[in-house]
């Protein structure tokens, strides 16, 4: 890959960044938010988003987070009670964002 933009439909961009989120490197790919980002060793679960693969540098897509929450703000319903589609990637997926 080079260093354009990542296709959202390609599970990863490299062979370095699947191995990685395969393995426990401290590098996270939340899939409900599109968000890749590194680990904050804090004993949380919180992530600092990364916009550029470490090793390929291509672009990675943007992080769909406040759209999410606006979603279930739309819908009415708590993070915690989220639907089902809406806790994996379905949601983007489906409507091509």
């Amino acid at each position: 890959m080079g260093h354009g933009p990542l296709n959202p439909d390609a599970e990863f961009c490299c062979g370095q960044m699947s191995w990685a989120l395969s393995e426990p490197t401290g590098i996270e790919y939340w899939r409900k938010f599109r968000e890749f980002g590194v680990r904050v060793l804090d004993g949380g679960s919180s992530i600092v988003t990364i916009k550029l693969c470490p090793w390929c540098g291509t672009t990675l897509p943007l992080g769909l987070r406040a759209e999410w929450f606006e979603r279930l703000d739309k819908l009415g319903v708590e993070p915690e009670d989220a639907p089902e589609e809406m806790l994996s990637e379905l949601w983007w997926r489906r409507e091509g964002i």
